[in-house]
């Protein structure tokens, strides 16, 4: 079995879309309309599947929003701070600024998408920001 995709139900397909695509800077891979692929790498795809398309489609499943955070959609990035502050000079608010988590050996930065699914954004920190592991 493997991991192939992520379907993350939205609201609003333009908004979310434009986010994904046109924010972070993520490329369709195929637009259905209701559904679209977005390459988040290689070898997995982000999915975006308007929640009423969903429901249409499949009408037994109960696709309520669910109250509260269960999940976070995580990507590496290259250059944090420069990847932040081209989505701030787009307009994007964060949730938390830029910060080092030597326990996790990270630098994150975390927001919200259209929905209010919480994504982090994350590079390595350099090694003698690192813990040390013996």
């Amino acid at each position: 079995m493997e991991l192939t995709h992520i379907w993350l139900l939205v609201e609003d397909m333009p908004r979310a879309l434009g986010f994904y695509r046109d924010t972070l800077g993520l490329t369709v891979a195929a637009d259905l309309g209701g559904f679209v692929e977005l390459n988040a790498n290689e070898h997995f795809l982000l999915s975006l599947f308007l929640r009423s398309a969903m429901r249409e489609s499949e009408p037994g499943i109960a696709l309520s929003p669910v109250a509260g955070q269960h999940a976070a959609l995580v990507f590496e990035v290259q250059g944090l701070g420069a990847y932040c502050a081209d989505l701030r000079a787009k307009g994007t608010e964060f949730a938390s600024a830029e910060a080092n988590h030597p326990e996790w050996g990270l630098r994150t930065a975390f927001l919200r998408d259209p929905d209010g699914n919480l994504l982090c954004l994350y590079e390595g920190l350099a090694a003698e920001e690192a813990p040390a592991t013996d």
